[in-house]
């Protein structure tokens, strides 16, 4: 499969994950916001493992090259994987607007 499609594909569905959690209010369902914000970081911690899995066996030149890319291209996948490395004390994905 070519990687390329892969993570669009991977993309729409991070968009998805985030419009559950939006649609979802906060004091509403809140086992369907959990629902939502952990299968969110399941995708995330899965598209990573995948990027990783692509960038292993590259010299420090190609996976920088890659690794701009990616931010270029998959916006959303980069930025949360940003927030998500950041401790929650700084990050909480439950006040999505």
């Amino acid at each position: 499969m070519d990687w390329k499609k892969r993570l669009k594909g991977d993309e729409l569905v991070l968009k998805h994950l985030i419009d559950r959690l939006n649609e979802t209010p906060g004091n509403g369902a809140p086992d369907e916001r959990e629902l939502a914000r952990r299968s969110l970081g399941e995708k995330l911690a899965e598209m990573n493992a995948y990027v990783e899995d692509c960038l292993s066996g590259r010299n420090d030149f190609e996976k920088s090259v890659l690794r701009y890319k990616l931010r270029i291209e998959y916006p959303l996948f980069a930025h949360l994987v940003s927030l998500s490395s950041m401790s929650r004390e700084f990050v909480e994905f439950s006040c999505t607007a």
